[in-house]
């Protein structure tokens, strides 16, 4: 069976498309490589699945691969955790709904690499995933906040309640 056969619907092929545009985008696109390379009997094989996803990233997504070392570009493994990287969850600013996700999200990915308890890894993590409006509330917080995770996390909470009272 072809890698193309396995493309069922227009779902699968647009899943199956990487253009660089935020975090959901890569995280779907992880997963339809996965489904895709397990229903080829490739999942194990990290090289293929590196070629087939170089042949899926278009637009700003292929400049980047483009820079990417060689070693990276030809290991799945390697592309996926750089990929994630890159294309990691932001935090503009928003809703109490999306300031919870984004708290969520850092707890897993600390959790994912290992650093639960490592308060310091996940202040620095949580630095690089803030821009616009929450980047500068960020840089008018204390130091104590902004390098004690419990602290950081109940500031971001109250600047960005969910819709009713907040909580104090």
């Amino acid at each position: 069976m072809s890698s193309g056969e396995a493309l069922t619907d227009e779902k699968d092929s647009e899943q199956l498309r990487f253009r660089g545009q935020d975090a959901t985008e890569c995280k779907r696109f992880i997963a339809a490589l996965l489904k895709l390379a397990f229903t080829q009997g490739k999942q194990r094989d990290d090289q293929w699945m590196a070629e087939f996803a170089a042949s899926c990233i278009e637009d700003d997504a292929l400049v980047w691969w483009s820079d990417l070392d060689e070693e990276v570009q030809g290991s799945w493994n390697l592309l996926k955790q750089v990929m994630r990287s890159e294309y990691r969850l932001m935090f503009h600013e928003g809703s109490g709904e999306e300031a919870e996700k984004f708290v969520r999200v850092v707890r897993d990915k600390a959790i994912e690499e290992g650093k639960r308890m490592d308060k310091e890894w996940i202040v620095t993590y949580v630095e690089s995933c803030l821009t616009g409006e929450a980047l500068r509330w960020h840089a008018y917080l204390s130091s104590d906040t902004k390098n004690n995770w419990e602290k950081l996390q109940q500031a971001l909470l109250t600047q960005y309640p969910r819709d009713g009272p907040a909580l104090k």
